[in-house]
């Protein structure tokens, strides 16, 4: 496992988890039963991922399909150099 990262993801409103970051993807996770079941597990493959940008604390992660997923990341820099690492393109 390359590291666990606490975030926010950005969806209409801000909603607390965090992300386990892999070999194969990164995943964020929330408890909140709330949220549809697709954002309480939403798993990224790094094959799946366009790209992400940076600005600031947000991270927006680009998907193949289309889909754009913004999260508010407490550690910005070490979450990139694991995008980077895993062969995605993060632009500042």
């Amino acid at each position: 496992m390359k590291g666990y990262f606490v975030v926010s993801l950005i969806r209409n409103g801000v909603l607390g988890g965090g992300i386990t970051a892999d070999d194969d993807a990164v995943t964020y996770h929330t408890g909140k039963v709330t949220v549809p079941a697709k954002f309480r597990h939403l798993e990224m493959r790094y094959g799946d991922i366009e790209s992400a940008s940076r600005s600031g604390l947000i991270i927006k992660i680009n998907m193949k399909d289309g889909e754009e997923y913004r999260f508010l990341v407490f550690a910005p820099g070490k979450f990139c150099s694991v995008l980077r690492s895993a062969g995605v393109e993060v632009k500042n």
